[in-house]
């Protein structure tokens, strides 16, 4: 059985923001996209799991980036199961460049969430006997984020079709989309991200209207917070490093 899932990927023009360096929204799609190619593998993945009336669902997660990765570089993405937290899987991932220089490392915490009750299982119970590789990409656990208290900018979106996943709700790379396009172009332009981190509260859906914020917290330098809400209640937070 293939613990640990490895591929090659040629960063191409339209993957890359104006500066010629991979994006944000572009890399967080790589690594959802690998998480499920290496479950279907590993037989538990999405359609695995519906046969029992169950699916993933996204809770947290966390990029750290070193180094970024910029227009035709090829960089090898390596992602694996890393075990069990409670309620959570986790599942980590490095990106390298061909010398094995670290670019990216990003650890991600998922849910097996039951499709009609909407109330999680505990992993442990559904994946028995599971071997997992002895190999850790962030080392910390990732806590919940703290909702930003000084409001420095608000913006709204509209959610659409377009952007609703298998599961019938909205897909989460669209989440931290929202968040880099309310941010203005002196902030974007100016800093490059460091760390990118996001909880998820509460299902999105199509057409809806969403409030974001984002500010700091404890006047915290090269730090922004972001929340996202619906009606006033929360429904994604946010921490950006830079």
């Amino acid at each position: 059985m293939e613990l640990i899932h490895e591929k090659s990927i040629e960063i191409t023009p339209g993957q890359c923001d104006p500066s010629g360096q991979l994006s944000l929204i572009t890399l967080l799609d790589m690594l959802q996209t690998a998480a499920g190619e290496h479950a279907d593998i590993l037989h538990f993945g999405i359609k695995d799991l519906n046969k029992g009336n169950d699916t993933w669902v996204l809770s947290r997660l966390r990029v750290d980036i070193p180094h970024w990765p910029q227009k035709g570089d090829t960089v090898r993405l390596k992602t694996w199961p890393k075990g069990v937290d409670r309620l959570f899987a986790i599942r980590d991932f490095i990106l390298s460049d061909l010398s094995d220089k670290t670019l990216v490392r990003a650890a991600s915490y998922w849910l097996i969430v039951d499709r009609v009750t909407k109330r999680p299982k505990i992993p442990g119970n559904v994946f028995r006997d599971r071997i997992y590789p002895d190999l850790s990409a962030i080392d910390d656990k990732i806590d919940k984020i703290p909702a930003p208290q000084d409001i420095l900018y608000r913006s709204t979106v509209k959610t659409s079709e377009k952007e609703v996943d298998i599961n019938g709700h909205i897909n989460n790379v669209w989440y931290a989309k929202w968040f880099i396009e309310a941010l203005p172009d002196t902030i974007k332009n100016e800093n490059s991200i460091s760390s990118f981190e996001i909880n998820y509260l509460l299902e999105v859906f199509a057409n809806e209207s969403l409030d974001i914020e984002t500010g700091t917290l404890n006047n915290t330098d090269k730090q922004l917070f972001g929340s996202i809400k619906r009606a006033g209640k929360e429904v994604c937070r946010t921490k950006i490093t830079f």
